[in-house]
């Protein structure tokens, strides 16, 4: 049994590199035998958040699940055929943080792509990457 990590938590946000993390996790789940966790933080921008005001919450939920999915497909497309255990967890939130609380929870690496779709593109490491590598207590693998 690893004694760094019980799970590898792969953040996933239906980009390239969320892709990659994906596709490297599941080798790696395969290789310690250890179950993933593919977490969709939704997070809004403001817009959006403006244009679902008025909405019944059970629709909101739903939006936010058919997203969810969407970049689920999209990971395990990525990864292929495994026999791993995959849970998938849509989370409502600011993507740091949750990614944060979900991997100190679960005791789990952190497996994510170098950049993804945020709006601002940094040159070397996407924001929410940066934010996770810099600040994270558990232990973080950064996928290019």
């Amino acid at each position: 049994m690893n004694k760094h990590f019980k799970r590898i938590l792969v953040p996933v946000d239906g980009s390239a590199g969320a892709g990659r993390a994906a596709a490297y996790a599941a080798d790696l789940a395969g290789t310690v035998d250890c179950p993933i966790t593919l977490l969709f933080v939704y997070h809004p921008d403001p817009n959006r958040v403006m244009g679902m005001v008025g909405l019944p919450r059970e629709r909101i939920e739903e939006i936010s699940k058919e997203a969810g999915a969407k970049t689920f497909a999209s990971a395990r497309e990525a990864m292929g055929d495994t026999s791993v255990d995959i849970e998938e967890k849509v989370i409502w939130g600011e993507p740091r943080e949750e990614i944060l609380a979900l991997a100190d929870q679960t005791e789990a690496l952190i497996v994510m792509g170098r950049r993804g779709l945020g709006q601002m593109k940094e040159l070397m490491v996407g924001s929410v990457s940066a934010g996770v590598l810099h600040t994270s207590k558990r232990p973080v693998t950064i996928v290019n």
